[in-house]
């Protein structure tokens, strides 16, 4: 019960990721696959056959890697969510080197993560 509760939530999250740009949506939702692959056979299905959610958790699972595009757009997203939140919202200076800190931190975990191959052209 609990994981599927944890499911819940993190599906919750993982879909207002591909909203909000800074929430690394895709990650709550390999987060979801996992507690429902422990908690719900019928959601861990059901979120990996989603037409729009599925794809992601999908890559990971099989190849433990992101697209090129992927890691673009994620990339991408959290330069201009930070960026935006450090130049016009947080104004305290300690606060805004942290933020800019753990962007930075999070920009190099995404480049560190294997990128997943194009599949070959048939012959």
């Amino acid at each position: 019960m609990a994981y599927l509760a944890a499911g819940h939530v993190c599906l919750g999250l993982g879909i207002l990721g591909f909203i909000l740009p800074v929430m690394p949506g895709v990650v709550f939702l390999i987060g979801a696959a996992a507690c429902y692959a422990r908690g719900s056979v019928r959601f861990y299905n059901w979120l990996l056959q989603n037409k729009w959610l599925g794809p992601p958790v999908r890559d990971w699972e099989e190849s433990r890697a992101m697209t090129v595009r992927a890691k673009l757009v994620s990339i991408t997203m959290l330069v201009l969510g930070m960026g935006a939140s450090i130049v016009f919202f947080v104004k305290i200076s300690w606060l805004r080197i942290l933020l800019g800190v753990l962007g930075a931190a999070v920009v190099v975990l995404i480049l560190t993560i294997n990128t997943k191959k194009p599949a070959a052209a048939p012959d």
